[in-house]
């Protein structure tokens, strides 16, 4: 049978860099030389720091960078963005959602006009910070965001929701630690009418009675790529692959040692124009941000 995956990333490619920008400012990935097939750091001592650096994704014209910082002391994990201008890209700074709540796991959808995120900020005004986060949602406003507001109510929980990824369709992926303590599993929310309704639990291969999180699914919802710590890896936790087939989903592939490493590896997502992966990593001693050619993946035919 073809491989879906395949096809997916060559059809993104194919769209050429400059699709996805303004005429003649194609995208230079935060003036980084473009990765080869081994994992790097992404822009060590910019965006990747002594700090904790997770879930990084670019707005679809490539013009602005986001990821999350944690680690620093007294500071709820925060959303950071870099943005290029004439002059190049400028410093990363925090995206200023009330600072009080955290703001982890970003998703920007494909027109790039909304940010979905996770957040402990209370369901209802003067209510105290949660202690698990849901879904938020903020549209831009400006040259900024507006002020986020509740996003699929009905999929959420009172455990930990996280890693919210929106596909073509409108459906919901993320994962979520409602099935008991210790549990982390990937879930599904259908957009209908436009509403949200209750999740649903992916069936095996992709979950199983280990921890998987962090899914980054295809705009088409036939590709997902996600973190497990099942046996038979390279570290705590790594990368796998599957594609939605007509029995349905292949047996989850790890992505090997190009990819993997005897840390964690997690938040994975490809760029807009489907050349390079991104995911984070602690294989360095603290979380930081890594990047690898599509090439390295080990697909048929590449």
């Amino acid at each position: 049978m073809r491989n879906r995956f395949l096809l997916m990333v060559l059809a993104l490619v194919a769209c050429g860099p400059g699709d996805n920008a303004p005429s003649g400012s194609p995208p230079d990935y935060v003036g980084q030389t473009l990765p080869g097939n081994t994992a790097q750091i992404f822009a060590a001592g910019f965006v990747s720091t002594e700090d904790g650096e997770l879930n990084s994704v670019f707005t679809p014209d490539f013009q602005e960078f986001y990821f999350t910082r944690r680690g620093v002391p007294v500071i709820p994990p925060r959303v950071w963005v870099t943005k290029r201008g004439p002059e190049g890209w400028g410093l990363p700074e925090a995206v200023p959602f009330d600072d009080r709540y955290s703001a982890i796991d970003l998703f920007i959808t494909a027109d790039g006009e909304r940010m979905v995120f996770c957040s402990n900020r209370p369901r209802e005004e003067g209510a105290p910070i949660r202690g698990d986060h849901d879904f938020w949602v903020s549209e831009r406003s400006g040259d900024g965001w507006g002020e986020p507001q509740r996003f699929a109510p009905a999929a959420v929980s009172d455990f930990e929701d996280f890693y919210p990824v929106v596909t073509q369709s409108g459906n919901l992926y993320f994962n979520s630690q409602r099935d008991g303590p210790g549990a982390n599993n990937i879930f599904r929310s259908s957009r209908v009418g436009g509403e949200y309704g209750p999740a649903e639990k992916l069936p095996g291969p992709i979950n199983s009675e280990y921890r998987e999180f962090d899914a980054f699914v295809s705009p088409g919802e036939d590709l997902i790529l996600f973190s497990s710590d099942r046996p038979g890896g390279f570290g705590r936790a790594d990368i796998y692959l599957s594609i939605l087939e007509e029995e349905g989903w292949s047996d989850p592939r790890n992505l090997g040692e190009a990819v993997n490493s005897e840390s964690s590896e997690y938040g994975a997502a490809l760029t807009p124009d489907g050349r390079d992966l991104f995911f984070t990593s602690s294989r360095g001693g603290m979380e930081d941000i890594y990047w690898v050619s599509v090439d390295a993946l080990g697909l048929p035919g590449r």
